[in-house]
Order: C-alpha cells, then sequence, then structure tokens
C-alpha cells in the first residue's frame, strides 16, 4: 500500500472520527438535550422553530415562491449524519427566488425531523421536511450562515396516512440502509429523486418569518417559509425513521422543542388578499366620499 493511499484512509478516519465527536457535543435527550445547548441557542431571541398561532398571523400577499429547477430529476444520496437523514441531489443548481427573498437562493440539501419541529396550533404533526437553500451571493452554507437572511428554508409538513407516501419511498429505503451507518457512509438513492414531489401541489401558501437553524450553533439568519399544505406518511414510513441510531442511541425523536416568538411576527401568504384587503378599503373611501358631498350639498 502506498504512502498516498495510506495517508488518504488516515485522513478519512480521522474527519470520521471529527464527526462523531462533534455529533455528541449535542443531541435530544440527557446532557445533550436542546434546552443545555449552548451560546446563541440559549441566548437568542428569534429562535426556531415555533407555534404557529393561525389566527395571530398576519394574513397578506407577499407573493409566490419561485421553485427553478424543482420539477428536473436528479441523482441524490444519503446519509446519517448522527441527527438526522440528510439528503443531497447533484446536477444543475436548484434555486429559490420570490415572495420576500432580495437575492437567488441555492439548494443545498434537504432532512427530517421527527416529530415535527413547527407546531400550527400547538398541534404537531409526525414529520417536518425541510428543504435548505442559501444566497448565492455567499460562498457556501457556513458563511451564509453567518449573515441575516443569509438562508432561507422552506418546511413541509407531514400528516399521518393509511398508504405509504410512494414519492417518499426511495428516500425510506436508503434509511433502512443507513440506519446504522453514523457519519460514516452514504447510500445512493435507487431513483432519480424529482425536488417537486416534496412540495405540496399547493405551494402557493405559507407561513413566513425570520428565525434560526434548529440545530447548532442555531444562528439567526433564516427565513422561514412553513407550507400551508401538508403531505402524507405511512406509520410504516415513520417507523423507519423513529430506527434511525446517533452516537447517543437511537433517534426515536430528533426535534427541538418550540421557542418564544417574542416581538417576532408571523405572516400567512395568501394569493390576493392584498388586492381584496384595498377593494374594501376603496369601498369604505367610496361611501365616506359620497356621505361627504351629501353633506356638503345639504349645506348650501
Amino acid at each position: 500500500m502506498g504512502l498516498g493511499h495510506s495517508l488518504v484512509i488516515a485522513l478519512t478516519l480521522f474527519c470520521a472520527g471529527l464527526q462523531s465527536l462533534q455529533a455528541l457535543e449535542w443531541g435530544y435527550w440527557g446532557k445533550y438535550e436542546p434546552q443545555n445547548w449552548p451560546g446563541v441557542c440559549k441566548t437568542g431571541k428569534k429562535q426556531s422553530p415555533i407555534d404557529i398561532v393561525t389566527e395571530d398571523a398576519i394574513r397578506t400577499d407577499l407573493g409566490a415562491l419561485k421553485f427553478d429547477r424543482y420539477d428536473f430529476a436528479f441523482t441524490g444520496t444519503l446519509v446519517n449524519n448522527g441527527h438526522s437523514v440528510e439528503v443531497r441531489l447533484y446536477g444543475v443548481p436548484i434555486l429559490l427566488t420570490g415572495s420576500t427573498l432580495s437575492s437567488t437562493y441555492i439548494f443545498e440539501q434537504m432532512h427530517f425531523h421527527w416529530s415535527a419541529e413547527h407546531t400550527v396550533d400547538g398541534a404537531r404533526d409526525p414529520l417536518e421536511l425541510h428543504l435548505v437553500h442559501y444566497d448565492k451571493k455567499y460562498a457556501n452554507l457556513s458563511e451564509a450562515a453567518q449573515h441575516k437572511g443569509g438562508i432561507a428554508v422552506v418546511a413541509v409538513l407531514f400528516e399521518l396516512s393509511v398508504n405509504d407516501n410512494l414519492d417518499l419511498s426511495p428516500i425510506v429505503e436508503a434509511t433502512k440502509m443507513v440506519s446504522h451507518w453514523v457519519g460514516h457512509s452514504m447510500m445512493h438513492i435507487r431513483t432519480k429523486m424529482i425536488p417537486l414531489w416534496f412540495l405540496p401541489k399547493d405551494h402557493t401558501t405559507y407561513y413566513h418569518y425570520e428565525g434560526s437553524l434548529t440545530t447548532p450553533e442555531c444562528q439567526e439568519s433564516v427565513m422561514w417559509f412553513v407550507m400551508t399544505e401538508k403531505l402524507k406518511v405511512s406509520e410504516a414510513q415513520m417507523n423507519v425513521f423513529r430506527h434511525v441510531e446517533s452516537n447517543n442511541g437511537t433517534l426515536k425523536h430528533n426535534y427541538r422543542p418550540v421557542q418564544n416568538l417574542g416581538h417576532r411576527k408571523v405572516y400567512h401568504r395568501l394569493e390576493g388578499y392584498v388586492n381584496a384587503a384595498f377593494n374594501v378599503t376603496w369601498s369604505v373611501y367610496t361611501v365616506l366620499t359620497i356621505l361627504l358631498i351629501r353633506f356638503l350639498y345639504g349645506n348650501f
């Protein structure tokens, strides 16, 4: 065996060991649980996830999110990183624009949380998918995380169904294969992946707020878009996720509890809602104008 080959193996083992060490520094229970996460995770004022109170959300038309190349087919790999299962797609860049985003955001990866991290009116769904993007003006996700609005995450909630979600099946199959491979190996997903599969058919309506990453270091640099409509997942598929192993035992769950909303606003994007409000305002204005004219005319 040559010296170069030996160095490659040594470096690979070192990186795997380092990743395992880092995985031990935080988790979801015991001394590693979220309440013990350090730094901004503990002291931040714009932390995620949150409970979305539908009655308090400000209804407005922020504009549609534009999912560019989400309908393309990509090869993909899946890895058990010790905290979740993460999917990466390979090919031309996948882009996110529109809504309140002032730049173009590049798709980085997608991963799952079970149970869901965001709750809606206090109810927690069994699964949540995060599609993670970073602002193209930064070199990578790590750099973008250091800047306000540097990251845009589209979150999709899943509700239980008696039937398997067939679009999710290739990911579930790959998850079975890496359940015990914490941070060491990746699995090629057997079929090409079309990101559009993992968005609700109606992806025009969403909740939006400013928040943070939901894992350490919890940087407050995320523009969150939580889809209003949900996808389906079966109990059998959920059981596969719940048997994924971590360095600290089986990942029966990997969600961070909801955080205090504080003074932040949550917006509910509804197409055309601004126009409807404008029409109501215009109608009131028209009525008041007519009444004023009649009043003035009556005094002449």
